[in-house]
């Protein structure tokens, strides 16, 4: 008979306790490099998303008397009244009302060509971003809204949409009278013409 060999018994390996903590530590490290770096390309990109619409003047305004009325270097008597700041907020929420509104009338509209093809990305992406940011704004908005006066945002909302409402109407009403003059100078004009 042959002789047996014995199959020698692997040692066990020691591992050091801090082998997998410095492990996890690696992945975690990495994750967060990983999650640092795509967000500044995000951020990047989203500026070179241009805005469909121009700047906001009424925000802009707003924060502006905002940051006059919450500065304490200013005397009490020039900071602005609480009264004009509510009334800066209420524009600033109409133009935001305004935007959202045009945005929700052409998403139809942007979805259908996108899916069809005739616009690019970049147009469809821009339509995006502006939701957003407008969803964002009227978010800020009803906060600034309760910051005033709780259940303030319950009238206050009502309010701006029937001035935006009311201004639409407006500019419409002035669209119709400036196209009547046009046409009542073309027909005078037209009948000079035959009349000579």
């Amino acid at each position: 008979m042959a002789e047996e060999t014995e199959i020698p018994t692997p040692e066990p390996v020691k591992i050091s306790v801090f082998t997998p903590l410095i492990y996890v530590g690696l992945l975690l490290t990495i994750f967060a490099v990983f999650s640092i770096y795509y967000r500044k390309r995000r951020v990047e990109k989203f500026k070179e998303v241009k805005p469909i619409f121009k700047e906001n003047y009424n925000a802009l305004v707003y924060q502006q008397l905002k940051s006059q009325y919450n500065d304490k270097d200013t005397p009490k008597e020039k900071r602005p009244h609480e009264k004009l700041l509510k009334a800066a907020l209420l524009r600033r929420a109409v133009e935001a009302i305004r935007r959202s509104m045009k945005l929700k009338e052409n998403e139809p509209v942007f979805n259908k060509l996108y899916q069809n093809g005739l616009i690019g990305d970049d147009l469809f992406k821009q339509l995006e971003f502006e939701m957003k940011f407008q969803e964002i704004e009227l978010k800020e908005i009803v906060v600034e809204c309760e910051s005033y006066k709780k259940g303030w945002a319950q009238t206050f909302f009502p309010l701006a949409q029937e001035i935006c409402f009311n201004e639409a109407l407006r500019r419409r009403l002035n669209a119709m009278e400036a196209r009547s003059d046009d046409l009542a100078a073309l027909w005078d004009y037209k009948a000079d013409i035959s009349g000579k």
